[in-house]
């Protein structure tokens, strides 16, 4: 008897990045940024998104 899930595919994969280390230095270095500077708004709207939920559950502000 084994685990569920053991042996299946996983539904989710990770992108290749192999591509992007064949780039030159330069235009690799552009690639590397342009997804560092993607991340960075998005744990940074995650965060305003958290700030929000959590006045609204306790009453220090409210929006609507």
């Amino acid at each position: 008897m084994s685990a569920p899930g053991i042996g299946k595919e996983s539904h989710l994969t990770l992108p290749d990045f192999s591509a992007v280390t064949r780039l030159p230095k330069p235009v690799k270095a552009l690639v590397y940024l342009l997804i560092l500077s993607v991340m960075t708004v998005a744990a940074l709207g995650a965060l305003a998104a958290t700030i929000v939920i959590l006045g609204q559950l306790t009453g220090a502000f409210s929006l609507l």
